[in-house]
């Protein structure tokens, strides 16, 4: 006798994946071929008392990244130029995204530009964004009486 592992399947697990193969098609189709845009992938870590925000920013220069801070949110702006290059001969591929990008991320109320720090170093920007004080909850005794 074969023993054979039961899985629980979701109701509507067929169509989950159905919905997915349609949208990295029309992701695929249209916003590669058509627009030229893209986002640096950015991570977030909380360490020591700060925010660690990298951002992947590979064969850029300095002077074509913007960091803003405003209404409570900070932005990161910038241009990566193209460079194609003329070859008559074989095959040219570019696989590379280029143009304009802006990622935004809500930081913590009360910052001022002052409070943040910036760092750009082998195509890795690095921002250190203070967190904020979480206060301890206070416990108030409640009397019977």
């Amino acid at each position: 006798m074969a023993i054979t592992l039961w899985q629980k399947r979701r109701p509507f697990e067929g169509l989950t994946s159905i919905f997915n193969v349609f949208d990295r098609w029309f992701d695929d189709d249209f916003t590669s071929n058509y627009v030229d845009s893209w986002a640096p992938a950015v991570d977030i870590e909380e360490k020591n008392g700060k925010y660690l925000l990298k951002a992947d920013l590979p064969g850029m220069n300095k002077k074509d990244i913007h960091v803003e801070l405003e209404n409570g949110y900070l932005t990161l702006r910038g241009e990566r130029k193209s460079e194609h290059e003329d070859r008559k001969d074989g095959y040219h591929r570019v696989e590379r995204a280029y143009g304009s990008f802006s990622r935004s991320f809500k930081v913590p109320e009360g910052l001022s530009e002052k409070d943040i720090t910036a760092k750009y170093h082998d195509g890795v920007l690095e921002l250190s964004i203070p967190a904020p004080k979480v206060e301890k909850p206070k416990a108030i005794e409640v009397k019977v009486e």
